[in-house]
């Protein structure tokens, strides 16, 4: 009996060396550089200045003032609603079609992730040649219809707009990749059952494939709204966060206060905000699923 303790015992021992570097890794490169942000974003930090001293909340303070990060915030949570919902809206109708049979499905399927699977700095750069006011193909295509060429990236709203539009295409199709895992773990014998109830396919959708699919729907709301808050290569190729602020995102802000500005104590107070944020989006989107699964 002792010896199956001790061998037991000695295997829960091997098993916490063996994690033990990636946990090490991992606090690292995550707690630690998190403690740090939240550290210095209390001081007046500035390799510029050649300051680091103590300033309590007033970082925090300037947020409240400052009229950059009131835009920002604005186009942040426009660009998260809008981008979320345009993917959760095309991924759930993409992954209808790709769960249907046809003629080179799996083909068709591989084809679908090729947005997603490339890097977003190439998409952006990419999209930034398609909006082009004289070479791109969306104003090549207006001029022979109408013989305007709009102004993408420099208006204000079409700017967003092309933000928003380049985050969609890129990141539905891993959405869609997601809903149809979905849809084939749903069993056939529901819809048997309600098709012979007289349910069309459409009352089938609503009251069978959709409130089965809600704990994965608000899952991928929760993952994809996150990291919609913390985009930041797409505007940095396709806008640099212009015109002016109008596509500036949180975390493109972080990007300008420390490493351009060379604000270090500022950036560090954005990134804490950034960080609340997620925090929210997080608990909200958990509270959410609980109440998906207590209704199945």
């Amino acid at each position: 009996m002792f010896g199956q303790q001790n061998l037991s015992t000695r295997r829960i021992l091997l098993a916490w060396l063996l994690v033990t570097p990636v946990v090490l890794w991992r606090l690292l490169t995550s707690v630690y550089p998190f403690l740090r942000t939240f550290y210095i974003s209390f001081f007046d930090n500035s390799p510029v200045r050649r300051t680091f001293d103590f300033v309590g909340l007033d970082n925090y303070m300037a947020l409240t003032r400052d009229a950059n990060v009131d835009a920002t915030l604005t186009f942040t949570l426009f660009f998260t609603v809008s981008s979320v919902a345009l993917q959760v809206v095309l991924g759930l109708a993409i992954a209808e079609l790709l769960n249907q049979r046809f003629k080179m499905r799996n083909f068709t399927r591989a084809v679908n992730l090729l947005p997603w699977a490339m890097a977003p700095i190439v998409i952006a750069t990419a999209a930034r040649w398609i909006f082009h006011q004289d070479y791109g193909l969306i104003n090549d295509i207006i001029w022979r219809l109408s013989g305007e060429r709009p102004l993408w990236l420099v208006n204000f709203t079409t700017a967003r707009f092309a933000v928003t539009i380049t985050d969609v295409w890129k990141n539905t199709a891993f959405l869609a990749v997601i809903f149809l895992s979905g849809l084939q773990g749903i069993p056939l014998e529901l819809y048997e059952a309600a098709k012979i109830d007289g349910a069309d396919g459409a009352r089938s959708y609503w009251y069978i494939t959709l409130p089965l699919l809600m704990p994965l729907i608000i899952s991928m709301i929760i993952f994809t709204a996150i990291f919609r808050v913390l985009t930041f290569e797409i505007v940095y190729a396709l806008t640099n966060g212009g015109p002016g602020t109008a596509t500036s995102l949180l975390s493109y802000l972080v990007y300008l206060e420390g490493f351009r500005v060379l604000n270090f104590g500022y950036a560090s107070a954005i990134a804490m905000l950034l960080f609340f944020i997620v925090l929210i989006v997080g608990v909200l989107g958990y509270g959410f699923l609980r109440r998906a699964w207590e209704r199945l």
